[in-house]
């Protein structure tokens, strides 16, 4: 493998010496040699996991998106089987336990698809569903090409690994400042601040309309995830969406917490500040998932926002409530957003 502080050195040099955090956080999770995903996670969930997921800690999940799904069929009309595409599949475990929870009969009635794109983790999935009929995609557009545009279109943990902007705010200047990434090969990474470039659209971030913010108050905002979702939107014809993962409203989220939600996970220990830059493709990257903005991201796309609710509140309602990721802890901490194009 080529030696990683030479990849670094080289990579800084050709991107001007510095870059945008959202860059460095892609490559740190998606280069194809020493990013993440591609290469260094080993498991999700278990003694071999940097972090679990409700779906590796309980079935009570899959079991009520599988009455969602039945929900959902009857809403579209759909006497066909149904198009179901998993985006970010983990170990597949999820895509396990909603299968097994329609019954053998009632399993012919579904077509499932997953889009991922870590090969280690797709190793995982492919044997976890050996004795089940899964098809794999690399992008969403190429899964709903082969749906013809009709599906119903799950993700749980997605959004919050997609490469995020981190901004702080400076007291000063009174204005937002983006955090660059240096890289020296004697002192290693470091960051520096650059003004927000002429013409960004601060308007779409609501973390950005903070009223008041403490001098060195950081966020994350997610453009790539809104330029995904337009690309899903693009090639959705018709069917629904449904979304899990923590975070909240841009007020909450950042409520006595300066440094942002930003944090890394190593071995199922949580770090933030400064150890988000250690252990390079070796650890993972995250942030709390902002639900105000992909709302009103899906409705300028022209999707429904048909109930946004917690993870409590979506298992109870579909028969799962007894469920520990139903709990006061995760089942407040998770939300669930349902968007819908009829």
């Amino acid at each position: 493998m080529p030696d990683l502080r030479d990849f670094l050195h080289e990579t800084f040099q050709k991107a001007g010496g510095a870059m945008p955090f959202d860059q460095f956080m892609a490559m740190a999770l998606y280069d194809p040699v020493f990013g993440y995903y591609t290469s260094g996670i080993e498991d999700v969930g278990g003694a071999r996991g940097d972090f679990a997921t409700s779906a590796t800690l309980s079935s009570g999940l899959a079991k009520a998106i599988a009455g969602w799904i039945h929900d959902e069929r009857e809403h579209h009309g759909w006497e066909h089987s149904v198009p179901v595409i998993e985006v970010g599949a983990g170990n597949g475990e999820l895509a396990l336990e909603i299968l097994k929870s329609f019954g053998w009969w009632k399993r012919r009635q579904i077509q499932y698809h997953i889009v991922d794109v870590s090969a280690p983790l797709r190793k995982k999935q492919e044997a976890a569903l050996k004795s089940y009929s899964v098809e794999w995609h690399a992008s969403v557009s190429s899964a709903l090409e082969a749906t013809g545009g009709e599906a119903l279109i799950i993700s749980n943990e997605l959004v919050d690994a997609f490469p995020a902007k981190w901004l702080r705010w400076s007291g000063i200047e009174k204005c937002w400042l983006e955090i660059f990434v240096t890289f020296n090969r004697d002192s290693g990474l470091a960051e520096i601040f650059k003004p927000m470039p002429k013409g960004f659209p601060d308007y779409d971030y609501s973390a950005l309309a903070l009223k008041e913010p403490d001098c060195g108050q950081r966020v994350e905002i997610q453009p790539l995830f809104q330029r995904w979702l337009a690309n899903l939107s693009e090639h959705l014809e018709k069917g629904s969406i449904l979304t899990i993962d923590y975070g909240g409203r841009a007020a909450e989220l950042y409520d006595r917490r300066p440094g942002g939600t930003l944090r890394a996970y190593h071995r199922q220990q949580r770090i933030e500040g400064g150890g988000v830059y250690q252990r390079f493709g070796k650890q993972d990257l995250t942030v709390d998932v902002n639900f105000g903005d992909l709302i009103s991201w899906g409705e300028d796309f022209d999707l429904e926002s048909v109930r946004e609710e917690s993870q409590a509140e979506f298992l109870h309602r579909f028969g799962e409530g007894a469920d520990e990721m139903a709990s006061s802890g995760v089942g407040e901490a998770f939300r669930v957003l349902h968007q819908r194009r009829d």
